[in-house]
C-alpha cells in the first residue's frame, strides 16, 4: 500500500517556509468592514436614538397599566436592521434619478420606499417570531397587530423619523460631505 502525500508548498521569495498564507485578504476585509461601519454609523446612531426615545415614551405610558414594551436589545437590533436596510437600498442607486429634483420631492420619495421596506421587515419579523404557528396563522396574527392603535402610532412615528432621515440625507448629498459637516457641526 502506498501512501499519497501532498506536494509541499514552496514559500515565495522573502517569506519563511513556516509562515502562514499572506494576510492580504484579512487586511482587505478589515478595510471594507471599516468603510461599511463608517457608512452605517450615522444612520444607526440616528435610528438607535430615535427608537430609544420611542421606547422610553412607550415604557412611560404603558408602565401605568402594567404592560411591558420593547426590550433594549430589540431596540438595538431593530435600529441596526433598519439602518442597514436603508443603506442597502441606497447602494442600488434607486434614487439617482431624483438627485436633480428638489430636496422635498426626493425626501418624500425616499420616505415612501423606505416605509415600504420597513413594513416588509416588520412583516418578516412577525413571521419569524411566530414561525411555530405556521405561515397562515402567523400572517393572521400580523393582521391582528395591524388593527391595534399602538401599531399605527408607531408607524406614524416611523414615517416622521424616516422623513427626517431622508431629508437630512438628501441635503447632505446635495451640499456635499464637507459642506454639510461644516454647516451642521461647525467643522
Amino acid at each position: 500500500m502506498t501512501v499519497r502525500t501532498w506536494p509541499r508548498r514552496v514559500a515565495p521569495p522573502g517569506k519563511r517556509a513556516g509562515e502562514a498564507v499572506p494576510r492580504k485578504w484579512i487586511r482587505r476585509l478589515v478595510q471594507r468592514g471599516g468603510r461599511e461601519a463608517q457608512k452605517l454609523l450615522p444612520a444607526w446612531l440616528f435610528f438607535y436614538l430615535s427608537f430609544s426615545l420611542l421606547r422610553l415614551t412607550q415604557t412611560a405610558v404603558l408602565q401605568e397599566f402594567g404592560v411591558s414594551s420593547l426590550l433594549p436589545s430589540r431596540v438595538l437590533a431593530g435600529s441596526l436592521i433598519v439602518a442597514k436596510a436603508l443603506l442597502t437600498v441606497d447602494s442600488f442607486r434607486v434614487f439617482a434619478p431624483l438627485e436633480q429634483r428638489p430636496v422635498l420631492v426626493t425626501a418624500f420619495c425616499m420616505t415612501f420606499v423606505y416605509a415600504l421596506l420597513v413594513f416588509f421587515f416588520q412583516y418578516a419579523e412577525a413571521l419569524f417570531e411566530l414561525r411555530a404557528l405556521g405561515l397562515t396563522e402567523a400572517s393572521l396574527e400580523f393582521g391582528r397587530r395591524l388593527a391595534s392603535l399602538r401599531f399605527w402610532v408607531i408607524q406614524v412615528w416611523l414615517l416622521i423619523l424616516i422623513f427626517a432621515f431622508s431629508a437630512t440625507r438628501a441635503f447632505a448629498r446635495r451640499l456635499g460631505r464637507h459642506r454639510f459637516r461644516h454647516y451642521f457641526l461647525g467643522r
